[in-house]
């Protein structure tokens, strides 16, 4: 992983500083082998960034040190041509003497940024719109404000906050990801996308300097939008790419409609290209297939590679090394082995498709809620009278009725609880889940209050465009982000993601609802835009993504099933979970059948792998 570390304010000097930046970038690298630093250090901040596969640039003028990181670029004409004569960092330097903090409007694309102004005792640092990079930062003994790319990074400063919080364990069961803003250590705080820090003489705070820009244009036929939305795909492509020559690139190829588009465009802009999938011989988790349609179709260079349960046993150690926090998303597996196969190609740059069903209206859940509203829709005494027809627990088992229940229970549940009202935990108890002593010290509201304040913050944001704001973020930035940039880096590949290009972001935000998700059919504006484009298989087919049968291989494959069962038991000892509940979970792997316990099986493995590694501090 590359990114930025430092600090502002404390008691570090500048010939110390330099080692201790260099101790932050290279704990941001873990698992990784080494790069080139760029280190600043004066009295009272450090600045630094590992530069690992990107861009990166730093300088001091005036005064002012600047550092920065990702693939960044100018949305205004004069700083652009600034930056192409003295350097990036030396224009941010002077679009901060000029905007102060309001330079961040006229900077896109996927950066982390971090500036320092010692004489003022003031900084600032900032991460992209869509959450991209990352960025950690926390309080250090000294008072020094101390951020970085990982929690490693931050740990890495003396004094800085270093206690695995009993919390974001919590937190972690609801969504596999430790949710931003909290993180794995207490004292540690993670920033959202479009936020930044701003330090002055001692005091840190924190606020959006942008938002999604949600409207419901008007005046616009769908026809005339789907024109624009391949203008835009085309121009935030070559803006992914940036020149880079064809032999670099390759691209993740699902099947989908998003990796499908992003190999299109690969081969509209190149002539052809290199694309990678993932195919398995469970035809439930196969769509292998389709990945060779859209191949076909534009007519690229096509691999694939079969992982196996092995694979997963070889993998767990490495992902636990790997990431800051706990990560359970088993479908970081197959995203390394892709990435892996890319590299051996002789790739060095690999597009995404990531991006497209938050922005677009594609995840299934848009639909099941369009559902439930439905329900409200029923005129309120027939709905009560409805309600009383419904309520004998033994509807359940009637086909027409039994929905009809189940759609009344979630209509009662406030948005967006309903969203996340399915599942293993949204029936159960959390806690039931954990030890008492555990309960007692944690705040069990909390995974919702933070999802509840993303799904809130939109002023003017219809039930659709709320929940795509809240996906953006829950599942995209802290998920799958995540999973594809970290595995990228541990199989030594840069990636891009040409679909989360900041204007055509913006341009998605004013799509009016009605076109984007039609009644409950998902991605329709999109598809109806890409008609005669993408192969009609890949917009026929339904959604799908690089999952893996993680609970099929859990009963099939002994050495998995042991391994797994060993690392479950493990982790009873350390105090966070009810031996009632482990114990439900050791007999769930045990069972031959699937179960919903199956997925925490391999939640609290990667747990207390993480564990091992990383809290021996």
């Amino acid at each position: 992983m590359s990114g930025i570390a430092g600090w502002f304010g404390g008691s570090i000097g500048a010939q110390e500083g330099a080692a201790i930046l260099a101790c932050m970038v290279d704990a941001i690298g873990r698992g990784e082998g080494p790069s080139p630093v760029l280190p600043l250090a004066g009295n009272g901040y450090g600045l630094a960034a590992r530069v690992g596969l990107s861009f990166a640039d730093a300088a001091e003028e005036g005064g002012i040190a600047a550092v920065i990181h990702g693939r960044p670029w100018w949305d205004d004409p004069e700083l652009a041509a600034l930056a192409q004569k003295v350097g990036f960092a030396k224009s941010l330097i002077a679009a901060y003497r000029r905007y102060e903090e309001r330079f961040l409007r006229r900077l896109k694309g996927a950066f982390a940024v971090a500036i320092a102004e010692p004489a003022k005792e003031a900084g600032l640092a900032a991460i992209d719109r869509m959450g991209i990079a990352t960025l950690v930062h926390g309080r250090a003994e000294d008072g020094a404000c101390v951020f970085a790319a990982a929690t490693d990074g931050v740990c890495a400063y003396p004094g800085a906050p270093t206690r695995v919080s009993a919390q974001a364990i919590f937190n972690f069961l609801f969504t596999y990801t430790v949710p931003a803003p909290t993180a794995i250590y207490e004292g540690q705080s993670k920033l959202l996308p479009g936020e930044m820090i701003v330090w002055r003489h001692g005091e840190t705070t924190r606020r959006f300097y942008w938002t999604m820009p949600y409207t419901q244009r008007k005046g616009a036929s769908a026809e005339d939008l789907a024109v624009e939305l391949k203008a835009q795909l085309a121009d935030a492509f070559a803006r992914t790419v940036d020149g880079l020559p064809v032999g670099d690139i390759g691209a993740f190829l699902s099947g989908g409609l998003d990796s499908s588009t992003v190999a299109g465009l690969m081969a509209q802009h190149y002539g052809g290209g290199r694309t990678f999938t993932i195919a398995f011989n469970e035809p439930a988790f196969d769509e292998s297939g389709y990945a060779r349609i859209a191949a076909k179709h534009f007519a690229t260079d096509h691999q694939e590679y079969i992982p196996t349960p092995q694979d997963v046993l070889d993998l767990m150690p490495k992902l636990a090394e790997a990431y800051d926090e706990p990560y359970g998303n088993t479908s970081a597996i197959p995203a390394y082995c892709c990435a892996r196969m890319a590299r051996e190609a002789g790739v060095k740059v690999m597009l995404a498709g990531d991006g497209g069903d938050e922005i677009f209206a594609g995840n299934e859940r848009y639909a099941q809620m369009q559902r439930i509203e439905n329900f409200g829709r029923i005129p309120r005494p027939l709905r009560a009278l409805l309600n009383l027809v419904l309520a004998p627990q033994a509807v359940d088992t009637m086909p027409l009725l039994g929905q009809a229940r189940r759609w009344a229970r979630r209509y009662a549940i406030p948005m967006p609880e309903r969203m996340f009202s399915y599942g293993f935990l949204g029936d159960v108890d959390p806690a039931s889940v954990l030890t008492a002593e555990l309960a007692r010290t944690i705040d069990l509201a909390e995974p919702m209050d933070i999802l509840r304040e993303v799904y809130d913050r939109p002023a003017s944001a219809d039930m659709l465009q709320r929940m795509m704001h809240l996906d953006l973020k829950s599942a995209l930035a802290d998920n799958d982000l995540r999973k594809v940039n970290r595995m990228c880096a541990v199989a030594g590949v840069e990636v891009r993601y040409p679909l989360l290009d900041d204007d055509l972001v913006a341009f998605a935000a004013s799509v009016p609802s009605r076109f984007l998700l039609p009644g409950t059919d998902l991605r329709r504006f999109y598809k109806d835009a890409m008609v005669g484009f993408l192969p009609p298989e890949i917009l026929a087919k339904t959604k799908h993504g690089f999952g893996l049968p993680f609970a099929q291989w859990i009963k099939a494959d002994p050495p998995l099933k042991s391994a797994i069962e060993d690392l479950v038991a493990a982790m009873r000892p350390r105090g966070y979970f009810n031996p009632a509940f482990i114990s439900q979970v050791q007999a769930a792997i045990r069972e031959s059948r699937t179960t919903p316990v199956d997925g925490f099986a391999w939640d609290i493995a990667i747990l207390e792998l993480w564990l091992e590694r990383h809290s021996d501090r």
